[in-house]
């Protein structure tokens, strides 16, 4: 079986390491199907037309492709799926990931592939690739959705992979990695940046999230430590991004992570999530210590109502109480900040702007966004229940910018709202802009007259 993974062009400057289906590739590869390729769309910006042409004169039987739900990847997906589906002979197409796993069929009739892996794609794609390759029924593959004629059946789901241990490296090696480790927005100029994760799932259950699998599973320091210095040793790496949903589970799990990287002396700096309520002082000190130099905060919102309503199981004395200890610390605290979830009014609005002026240290431009009732997140089904949306056709034709509402649970009117979110941003926007201006004339202020020699131009 040669199977080919397509990794989609974001149309955007940078675009992420797809660690996705890469760790699906490595595990495919482990379990007896070595001829496994990569389309690097994202990386060379190839068009649909040159996708078409390429799978016209390379014979692939599988094709896959893994992608989040938003709206531009729904219409981006269609577009590449019509490319292959248009050639005379195609290979058998197959989805994966946040996007169409909560709404397969959708997918599936949208697109025209023939199936979509449910959840984590390790084990279901390895079983279906085992179906295809033996020409037995996919009706035994667990984890699936697949095309029979005019219906698409829905099997039930596979287990998640308990021991993450078990699970091969990521299979980096066919891909252009110089590419991928340029990709950055936190690190130093010279620094070397791989993407990593060290574990999946989350505690928590936030009514705009969607998780392909319950609960949370962790991989060993040990297992960590070693792929970190594979990293080092092959590609120089010496930042990492850690795709983790909540890096900061416990302050037990932190705290044997961060002594790990200590005592293996790892000499790296690297970028997490965080959650607010686990950064105490002790955390966050030994978190410093071990290379750490941002955390991206799920702030949401600065109201206790607004929090509870979300089910975010924080508090704005949690909240604030983490924010100043974090900056204490010279970290980067990274402010995530929706507006428009059940109990958003203008007052939280509001704070949320006071509060992200009065703690911004300006490491980056952040910007305040409306809440996405994606599917298969609890706010969907809201949604849904209130009759708000009918279902994800509904869904794609609300939800397309990801600075516009798709729905509103607030009962401010469309209109108002956006004019809120339009004053809200001016605001963060020229407060960010006037700190860089202040503090650019201050590096030249200091290189003509105070002979600070180590600036290096504006553009540096």
């Amino acid at each position: 079986m040669k199977i080919l993974f397509i990794h989609y062009d974001n149309e955007s400057r940078n675009n992420a390491l797809p660690l996705g289906s890469t760790y699906v590739a490595g595990y495919v590869r482990a379990n007896g199907y070595p001829d496994v390729h990569y389309y690097s769309q994202d990386v060379f910006h190839y068009s649909e037309d040159h996708l078409h042409d390429y799978l016209k004169h390379n014979h692939f039987d599988v094709v896959a492709m893994g992608f989040v739900s938003g709206y531009f990847q729904n219409i981006k997906i269609k577009k590449i799926c019509d490319a292959i589906t248009s050639l005379k002979e195609r290979p058998f197409i197959v989805l994966g990931g946040h996007g169409p796993s909560p709404i397969p069929e959708y997918f599936i009739r949208h697109t025209g592939a023939d199936a979509v892996v449910i959840g984590e794609g390790e084990l279901p794609m390895l079983n279906l690739i085992r179906a295809l390759d033996h020409k037995t029924s996919l009706h035994n593959v667990n984890g699936i959705a697949f095309r029979e004629g005019d219906e698409v059946l829905i099997n039930q789901r596979e287990a998640a992979i308990k021991d993450l241990d078990t699970i091969p490296f990521p299979y980096f090696e066919p891909l252009p990695m110089e590419y991928y480790f340029k990709w950055s927005g936190f690190t130093g100029p010279t620094e070397r940046a791989v993407t990593m994760s060290a574990g999946r799932g989350c505690p928590h259950v936030c009514n705009f999230c969607y998780r392909m699998e319950s609960g949370i599973r962790f991989r060993s320091v040990e297992k960590i430590v070693e792929e970190i210095q594979k990293y080092k040793r092959d590609y120089n790496a010496s930042f990492v991004f850690f795709t983790d949903e909540l890096l900061m589970a416990s302050k037990k799990r932190i705290f044997d992570l961060c002594e790990g990287f200590i005592k293996a002396d790892l000499n790296i700096r690297y970028l997490c999530a965080g959650r607010l309520d686990v950064a105490s002082a002790e955390i966050l000190d030994i978190m410093k210590a071990s290379g750490c130099m941002a955390i991206d905060y799920g702030i949401e919102q600065y109201d206790d109502y607004a929090l509870k309503m979300m089910d975010k199981k924080q508090t704005c004395e949690q909240v604030e109480r983490a924010i100043k200890l974090t900056l204490a610390r010279g970290i980067q605290p990274i402010f995530n900040i929706i507006f428009g979830n059940l109990g958003d009014t203008r007052e939280s609005l509001r704070k949320s702007v006071d509060f992200l002026h009065k703690y911004n240290d300006n490491g980056q431009l952040r910007v305040i966004r409306p809440v996405t009732p994606y599917p298969g997140s609890p706010l969907y089904y809201e949604a849904i229940k209130r009759g708000l949306l009918t279902g994800p056709e509904d869904f794609y034709q609300k939800h397309i910018n990801l600075e516009l509402l798709t729905v509103n649970f607030t009962g401010i009117p469309d209109d108002e709202f956006h004019q809120l979110m339009f004053q809200a941003n001016s605001e963060i926007i020229d407060n960010y802009y006037e700190y860089m201006k202040q503090t650019q004339t201050e590096s030249f202020r200091r290189v003509y007259f105070e002979k600070d020699f180590g600036f290096r131009g504006a553009r540096h």
